[in-house]
């Protein structure tokens, strides 16, 4: 799960843990770590060291992000460090691993620890075709080269300060692209960016013990845009089609290398409760629908990180720009809730009340249910249309190590959760013996919100629609 230094409290992070999400994804800016160029550097740890402490001690597990480079540094904060060597960044990232590695030598206070790494944010971003948008941290696209440099310099300054460090190449929007054909809509990112990074780092340092300088790939999943990667049948929709492409465009060129059994992380992944408009309906039930399905479909592709963008809301703009307050997070915010009332006529999203902060919507009960039923489960197996009964049930089997087999399912009516004209769809999938190996004749159904019914028979329909249902032998 997302979270944010500057609006993490203790509150938060205890709703945080109570989901038993453990890694929690947060951002480091080197600008606050090393505002002033100085010999020896100088670092401002303290206001870090209390974060990664607090989240350390509710058990979470920290995935930093950095991004971001001070004035002295480089000539815009989301691209090329090319005010100073490389070697300057090479520093703070070996400082930065260093303290937080949990060695013993050169640690920060209070077993504060991060061993996952991710080498910046949606680095995908080309500012030349964002017509002035602001960029998400990173702005690497049409600058592959570059950021194969800043890359290679992370992780072998990672590696070398913890061996165990895993380091991530940075999360891509991988989509809204400018340069690809047929693809709508367009926007700011570089399709090809993946690919011509890691071409750049095979034909300059392919032979180097650390290529491909990474551990895992990234990529970001957003349901709005699903319908550019849906394919033909029942699993090749959404987040699985999108990896699917991911994988054959950018990470395989034939005769040069092949990294598609590189595992991919989703860090970051989610669906707004609000605002709609005139082709896409928004609310916090609808938003509830989709961390079951985000999770399974994950679970099917061996995905082994899924953040969910964010924790809480914070977007806030002009009142007359509606977009500009996206709701994502899975808690309500009292300030994004005052901000918009204070809009008076003109709240850009009247609909959103909050009784008290940090107040949890439907879809942080969703996503809670669905690390409880699928974290820790083994995957089993995508059932087929013929053992459901419908083309339009998605369901994955997976198996609780002393607890048996698990079925998820939900229906997927081919469109992005929410699309006007669209509705959602449900199916009757009849449970047995031939979809539960240990079937008893009683089944717990458990929903998308945790509410449990009891069946039994020798046969039992379960009506499935686009909020999972958790179905297992009792």
């Amino acid at each position: 799960m997302q979270v944010f230094g500057d609006d993490l409290d203790d509150a938060v992070i205890g709703r945080v843990a109570s989901t038993s999400a453990r890694l929690v994804r947060m951002p480091i800016q080197w600008p606050y770590i090393e505002p002033v160029d100085a010999s020896p550097p100088v670092y401002a740890w303290s206001g870090l060291d209390g974060v990664v402490a607090r989240l350390s001690r509710a058990g979470l597990v920290p995935l930093a992000v950095l991004y971001g480079r001070p004035p002295w540094a480089a000539t815009t904060a989301c691209g090329p460090v090319d005010k100073v060597p490389l070697a300057r960044y090479a520093a703070y990232v070996g400082a930065l691993v260093e303290r937080y590695d949990g060695d013993g030598h050169l640690d920060a206070p209070a077993a504060a620890t991060i061993r996952h790494w991710e080498i910046e944010n949606e680095p995908d971003f080309d500012r030349s075709h964002a017509g002035g948008a602001n960029d998400h941290g990173s702005c690497f696209g049409g600058a592959a080269a570059d950021y194969g440099r800043l890359l290679r310099a992370a992780y072998l300054a990672a590696k070398a300060a913890d061996p165990g460090a895993t380091v991530y190449f940075g999360g891509v929007a991988y989509e809204r692209f400018h340069n690809k054909a047929g693809y709508s809509p367009t926007g700011p990112f570089d399709h090809a960016f993946t690919g011509d990074t890691l071409a750049w780092l095979h034909a300059n340092h392919g032979d180097e013990a650390g290529w491909p300088f990474f551990d895992r790939a990234a990529v970001h999943v957003y349901n709005d845009y699903r319908n550019n990667w849906d394919g033909v049948g029942t699993y090749r929709q959404e987040l699985r089609a999108k990896l699917a492409h991911f994988r054959a465009h950018q990470l395989f060129v034939e005769g040069a290398f092949d990294l598609r059994g590189v595992p991919i992380a989703i860090t970051e992944a989610s669906i707004p409760s609000l605002p709609g408009d005139a082709y896409t309906a928004r609310s916090e039930a609808l938003q509830a629908a989709y961390p079951g399905q985000l999770v399974a479909r994950a679970m099917a592709e061996r995905v082994p990180v899924v953040a969910w963008f964010i924790a809480e809301d914070r977007f806030a703009g002009p009142c007359g720009s509606p977009y500009d307050w996206i709701t994502v997070g899975l808690l309500r915010s009292r300030a994004v809730f005052e901000a918009a009332r204070a809009c008076g006529e003109d709240n850009p999203i009247p609909s959103y009340h909050v009784a008290d902060d940090h107040e949890p919507k439907p879809a942080y009960a969703a996503f809670t249910v669905a690390q409880a039923q699928l974290g820790g489960t083994i995957f089993d197996t995508a059932l087929d249309a013929a053992r459901t009964g419908s083309g339009q049930i998605e369901a994955y089997r997976v198996y609780a190590p002393g607890a048996g087999y698990r079925i998820v399912a939900f229906t997927d009516n081919g469109e992005r959760l929410g699309r006007v004209g669209s509705p959602p769809i449900t199916r009757l999938m009849a449970a047995s013996a031939a979809l539960l190996p240990d079937w008893t004749g009683a089944v717990r159904v458990t929903d998308h919100l945790g509410r449990v019914s009891m069946h039994t028979g020798s046969v039992v329909p379960i009506v499935v629609g686009q909020e999972p249902v958790y179905i297992e032998a009792d």
